[in-house]
């Protein structure tokens, strides 16, 4: 399991397995954000700071071999539904990116609608030899 930490803005190519939204807090002690849910003990929560609630889009990264979790933010997530909905209607390829802007990290989502599609050529007829 893995944050996205993509932060070098190379595009990657990934696989949505799925999104959902899901209560997240900032641990301290491990200095990263933590899922919460049912299982979570009150004295847990009690430790956590920015409780929040957010689109959390689970994703294999096919280059790294691993599964990722993205949190959206509403700006994100509609430029991820927009490039959803188009890999819906045409297939291709999606690809993502993190940028670290002053504080804040940016995910950018692309379609490469020309994946998979394989050009028609033209070969000449092979001649026999002898």
């Amino acid at each position: 399991m893995s944050r996205g930490k993509n932060l070098d803005g190379k595009l990657k190519a990934i696989t949505v397995l799925k999104l959902e939204t899901q209560r997240i807090g900032w641990s301290p002690k491990l200095k990263r954000s933590v899922f919460i849910d049912e299982s979570t003990n009150n004295d847990t929560i009690q430790e956590l700071k920015r409780l929040r609630e957010s689109d959390v889009l689970t994703v294999y990264d096919q280059l790294e071999d691993r599964t990722i979790f993205l949190e959206l933010d509403a700006l994100e997530r509609i430029q991820f539904d927009e490039v959803y909905s188009r890999y819906l209607e045409v297939g291709g390829l999606i690809l993502y990116a993190r940028k670290k802007k002053g504080r804040k990290t940016h995910t950018l989502f692309k379609l490469d609608e020309e994946y998979g599609k394989t050009a028609e050529m033209d070969v000449p007829e092979k001649k026999s030899l002898f």
